[in-house]
């Protein structure tokens, strides 16, 4: 189990990009590693973004989650009218699992006791963010190979990196390789 959580952090911001940062160097094609893939990976995923502490069998749910978190990386990073449909409709359906607090403002979520849950649980969390202010301040790391995203809550919106211990010290190391070996740069 370590192995998966090896080199993941949850620095999205917010569960959904979480989500969407489960696959570790999505735009390095032979680095690229889904993590939801991994067994036991959603369940502890779960319980480390306080989301729900489930033990159930997680395989029946990694294919319509992954769609959903590729959907939902479509629609922060290039959307099309297609994605927009697509989860529009998944909108629909976890709406009608969807209760409510008896509190202002209304709240509809999907609570997840179950596994079955998790989908429409986190389909539901993802409009929230889709339509939140917050989802105009994703930003994807700069990092070559990375792909990860980040909410930039920086004052003058400049943060370029998943992380500065990670992609952005992985950077620095490039440039001072190559200011320091100027002819094999």
């Amino acid at each position: 189990m370590t192995d998966s959580w090896r080199g993941y952090h949850l620095i999205g911001g917010n569960p959904t990009l979480d989500l969407v940062n489960t696959v570790s160097w999505r735009l390095d094609p032979a680095r690229t590693f889904d993590r939801l893939t991994a067994p036991g990976f959603l369940s502890l995923w779960l319980t480390r973004t306080d989301l729900a502490h489930l033990t159930d069998d997680e395989t029946a749910v990694i294919d319509p989650l992954s769609e959903l978190r590729e959907t939902v990386y479509r629609l922060l990073t290039a959307p099309v009218p297609a994605d927009v449909a697509r989860f529009g409709a998944s909108v629909a359906a976890a709406r009608g699992l969807a209760v409510a607090e008896p509190a202002m403002p209304l709240r509809w979520t999907v609570p997840i006791n179950r596994i079955d849950d998790v989908v429409p649980a986190l389909t539901l969390i993802a409009d929230d963010f889709l339509r939140s202010p917050d989802a105009a301040l994703v930003r994807q790391c700069a990092g070559a190979g990375c792909g990860w995203l980040f909410l930039d809550r920086t004052r003058n919106h400049s943060r370029q990196w998943c992380s500065s211990q990670d992609c952005g010290n992985r950077e620095r190391a490039r440039r001072h390789y190559r200011k320091a070996h100027p002819a094999r740069g």
